[in-house]
């Protein structure tokens, strides 16, 4: 009787993994990402991506977005061959990522045209810095990984022309930047042009007041958790002048809530 059994899977070993993401540094974050991602489920047994950071040569924070890019679009990227990593990483908290990503591949869109085809589409004012961007908080802290498993494992890629620097843990100026071209007459167009127009129709002029609301709430919600017992500790020994304009700001905002119905 012939055997039908499947042979094991061969799994490098972490040296492997190291020195993979250590020659994909400057040639592909999809290969790194990858490589950090095995790392977390085989070998990391409660180590964190600040550590794998140590052993590739970046910081933790580059090795975080690396990886999480990859396990949320690893089985998706083929279907884009002419987007960026950098397309992958804005969309990553998107809850409509693939229908952003589809729009910026059939017309060849840059990060920045996909970011503001999507405002334009959800009906925000593009001459306005989007609040929620605006007021970002990005903590520092170590991002532990869980025991390792050998579940949900890929392939490795090949090095392509996908690398994007994010040196220094920084947001990518493609990322956090608003597209502002200017046409042959002066005028905004925040899309390239040609590119398809969102919806059919353009944006309006004034977000609704239920779009502002929830901006704002969601940006009270952000400075709320912001402000905890090292933030009050501190507070006091910051220059005046910045203490000052927190003050101002703040009492701004109260009598500003004092005029609601």
């Amino acid at each position: 009787m012939s055997d039908t059994s499947t042979p094991a899977e061969v799994h490098e070993t972490e040296e492997q993994l190291v020195t993979t993401a250590q020659e994909a540094v400057f040639q592909s974050n999809w290969i790194v990402g990858e490589c950090a991602a095995k790392w977390t489920e085989r070998y990391a047994r409660g180590r964190t991506d600040a550590d794998f950071a140590l052993l590739v040569g970046l910081s933790a924070d580059q090795i975080y977005q690396r990886r999480r890019v990859w396990e949320a679009f690893q089985g998706q990227r083929d279907n884009f061959p002419h987007l960026k990593w950098s397309h992958f990483y804005c969309a990553l908290t998107w809850d409509d990522a693939r229908e952003c990503l589809e729009w910026a591949e059939e017309t060849l869109s840059t990060v920045a045209e996909m970011r503001a085809w999507r405002r334009a589409r959800r009906g925000e004012d593009l001459t306005m810095e989007a609040l929620d961007e605006a007021v970002q908080l990005q903590p520092h802290a170590a991002h532990v990984v869980g025991v390792p498993t050998l579940a949900g494992e890929a392939g490795l890629g090949n090095p392509g022309s996908d690398f994007e620097s994010t040196a220094g843990g920084e947001r990518m100026a493609t990322v956090a930047g608003q597209a502002r071209e200017t046409g042959a007459e002066g005028e905004y167009t925040p899309f390239r042009t040609g590119a398809a127009s969102p919806a059919g129709k353009p944006a309006p002029e004034r977000p609704s007041t239920e779009q502002i609301a929830r901006k704002i709430t969601s940006a009270l919600e952000k400075f709320a958790q912001a402000i905890d017992k090292q933030f009050l500790k501190e507070f006091p020994e910051l220059p005046e002048k910045i203490q000052a304009r927190f003050q101002r700001a703040a009492d701004d905002f109260n009598s500003a809530i004092t005029r609601l119905p």
